[in-house]
């Protein structure tokens, strides 16, 4: 049987509609890969700080700049953690991360209906305890194994833009950082990258191959260079007893044994380097005899560790790299120096730690405030600003796009 003409050409065109509202042709081009640019202002970074790009730098030499500290605050090391799904355990495991000062990034299905409606005033409590609300798309569309078509039809502007607008509205989170792929579909394909970056996200969480047990020990311990594909170090939580997935009866792994949990946060944290691990709140035990809680203690409230969300801790290296310091003349007395980057804060909003020597007493400012000293103990923040004592050295920790000015203490202050 053969269709008619105008049955033809609507069928086309309802097609040609879903086509284009999910992919563009240069998507697919070859060599197209996640942008680079995302919350990058135009102009002149100095000029907007006010500062003449051929200001003269002062010869005084009482204060030496010495670089920025690889994590806020001249931390040891990175704890990050995620949390996939929306579900009715999703607060009980939020009361047990907050028991023990970790932030985490919270990836929820913004149209799980009706319980994400339920779980909103929850979630914007989270957002005030410095948490990050990440997106898990509107309606996780999962197919097990994953397909060219199914990326291209189901990875949609809606549950990319959708779902990150939904969070927007529904929270006070100043930005959306973050995205993680349902089921780890299509976290590999360019054009998704591609389409995800272009959204405003500036990092995209994996969950490799799940049915030959790949999520479990991925054993990422540093930034991924492919943030649109970022994989992490460990889940943390119960397997999946057998069932039946595409046609096959599998069983999928998890990881519950404390001691070799906390054995790979020891060698992570021992190297310097960034401990992130995943969970699914309803794959987890609770209670203080449970292995999570038992995880989450051992790892928590440690004085040298970084506590940070997914999606600003990737901010925190692009807002490092790209922030430069340079010294400018100032005031007798004084010695002051520009802190600043191209990048839009809202997008960037954290704070960077900037390592100082100072050869006599001194007072330090950001702007025109003075900074308290302070930040001892557990790094739970990526926005604070304040001044710590490293042994003879002085670690000051600011929002970029300032100046920084160390004063002479006088005799008798």
């Amino acid at each position: 049987m053969s269709l008619s003409k105008p049955l033809t050409r609507r069928i086309w065109r309802a097609v040609r509609r879903r086509w284009t509202a999910t992919l563009s042709w240069r998507d697919l081009a070859s060599g197209w890969g996640p942008v680079a640019d995302v919350g990058v202002l135009p102009g002149d970074p100095l000029a907007r700080l006010g500062v003449p790009a051929d200001a003269a730098s002062d010869s005084h030499r009482w204060v030496e700049f010495l670089g920025k500290t690889r994590y806020l605050n001249g931390a040891k090391a990175v704890v990050t953690h995620s949390i996939d799904d929306t579900t009715e355990f999703l607060p009980r495991c939020l009361d047990a991360i907050d028991g023990h000062d970790i932030k985490a990034t919270l990836f929820v299905v913004t149209r799980a209906e009706p319980l994400i409606s339920h779980l909103w005033p929850r979630l914007r409590q989270a957002v005030g305890n410095g948490h990050e609300i990440g997106s898990h798309s509107r309606r996780h569309p999962c197919r097990v194994p994953e397909s060219f078509l199914f990326c291209i039809s189901h990875m949609t502007q809606d549950e990319i833009e959708g779902s990150r607008d939904d969070i927007r509205g529904n929270t006070d989170q100043p930005y959306v950082w973050s995205f993680a792929y349902p089921c780890g579909n299509c976290s590999d394909r360019p054009f998704v990258q591609r389409k995800i970056a272009r959204a405003g996200y500036i990092t995209a969480r994996a969950y490799p191959d799940e049915l030959h047990d790949g999520h479990a020990l991925p054993d990422l311990q540093d930034y991924d260079p492919n943030p649109y594909a970022a994989r992490y170090t460990q889940v943390v939580q119960n397997g999946y007893p057998k069932r039946v997935v595409a046609g096959r009866v599998v069983a999928v792994a998890g990881r519950t044994d404390v001691p070799t949990l906390n054995g790979k946060f020891d060698e992570v944290s021992a190297s310097g380097g960034i401990y992130s691990f995943v969970s699914h709140p309803q794959m987890l035990d609770y209670g203080r005899e449970c292995f999570y809680e038992q995880h989450l203690e051992y790892i928590g409230r440690r004085p040298d560790i970084w506590y940070v969300p997914m999606g600003p801790l990737y901010a925190y290296r692009v807002l490092r790299e790209q922030t430069a310091v340079r010294q400018i003349a100032s005031p007798g007395g004084r010695i002051s120096f520009a802190v600043f980057n191209p990048l839009d804060a809202k997008v960037f909003n954290g704070s960077v730690t900037l390592e100082f020597r100072a050869h006599t007493p001194v007072n330090v400012f950001a702007g025109a405030r003075p900074l308290a000293e302070g930040g001892a103990g557990p790094v739970t923040s990526w926005r604070g600003e304040y001044m710590r004592r490293a042994g003879q050295n002085l670690l000051i920790t600011v929002q970029p796009n300032t100046v920084v000015t160390f004063r002479r203490c006088e005799k008798g202050n």
